[in-house]
């Protein structure tokens, strides 16, 4: 008789749903800073961005983390233009052609640019680079939204600096109506961004979308939280944090970037509870076959 609560116990526990903290967070600490900044400026309408398109995905997956895509569309005839995208081009004195690539704020634009002279650019942005930096960040994140705590201890520079949290989707469909330079699917687009200056000033586009303090602690310090956009599916979701020069003049205008692809944390919670629970019944299965051994 033994045998039979042994088989009810299993029975039951393999009967738990597996999501049953599905609205638990997940924490996710990142350490970098080393990556180049690729702010894109593009446009649907735009038949050059569209003839560069392959090769620019394939420039960017090619370098991994050499370098952060950041696509910036126009506000005008365009259903991806947003005012982020917007206060980022006015940040870098955008006054060029459409597409123009800048390289930690350094501007390549030419309707003839190839892939290798991107790619030398890249050199050069690397080159650029005064020491290296290294930002420290933890993301809390659910359903509705997140907290990113940024730290970057020994900082380069802080006086004319700021942290920026960028908030981009990583794969976007249009139809082929919008898309009037043919191009459907359009990758890192920028939707949200809040920085904080060293003396406190704060920029947050829109201006709902959240809200980021700087602490007192030795280096540099700040905390982000914000609400997921609406329409953004949290899983498609990557998020950048920069450490940058508050004014673009002639030097490098970022001094260290990092960033990392936002995962649902049900799947993650669900994942392990299946784990969990299959090593449970194992025990009860492996009790179950002794106590039988012993009748």
């Amino acid at each position: 008789m033994r045998r039979i609560p042994a088989m009810l116990m299993l029975a039951l526990i393999l009967s738990i749903p597996a999501s049953s903290s599905e609205n638990s967070a997940s924490v996710v600490h990142v350490r970098g800073g080393g990556s180049v900044l690729f702010e894109h400026v593009t446009g649907v309408w735009c038949d050059v961005c569209a003839d560069h398109e392959p090769w620019v995905a394939a420039m960017v997956e090619s370098n991994g983390d050499r370098l952060i895509r950041v696509d910036l569309h126009d506000v005008i005839e365009d259903p991806l233009g947003n005012e982020a995208a917007t206060h980022r081009r006015m940040r870098l004195n955008h006054t060029l052609p459409f597409p123009t690539y800048h390289l930690d704020g350094h501007a390549e634009a030419t309707s003839s640019v190839s892939r290798g002279e991107l790619q030398m650019s890249l050199l050069a942005a690397e080159s650029a680079r005064k020491t290296h930096e290294v930002i420290e960040a933890t993301v809390v994140a659910d359903e509705s939204g997140g907290i990113v705590t940024v730290v970057v201890a020994d900082p380069i520079q802080i006086e004319g600096t700021q942290l920026t949290l960028l908030l981009l989707e990583t794969s976007v469909t249009i139809s082929t109506a919008e898309a009037t330079n043919g191009l459907l699917v359009h990758s890192a687009v920028l939707q949200s961004l809040m920085s904080i200056e060293i003396g406190g000033n704060k920029t947050i586009k829109p201006w709902a979308w959240g809200d980021v303090e700087m602490t007192d602690e030795p280096g540099l310090n700040a905390v982000f939280e914000f609400d997921w956009p609406e329409g953004v599916n949290a899983e498609t979701v990557t998020l950048v944090v920069v450490h940058e020069v508050v004014e673009v003049e002639n030097g490098p205008a970022t001094l260290s970037a990092l960033s990392w692809a936002v995962e649902g944390p049900s799947e993650e919670v669900q994942g392990f509870g299946w784990v969990v629970l299959l090593l449970v019944g194992c025990a009860l299965v492996s009790l179950f076959l002794r106590s039988r051994s012993s009748l």
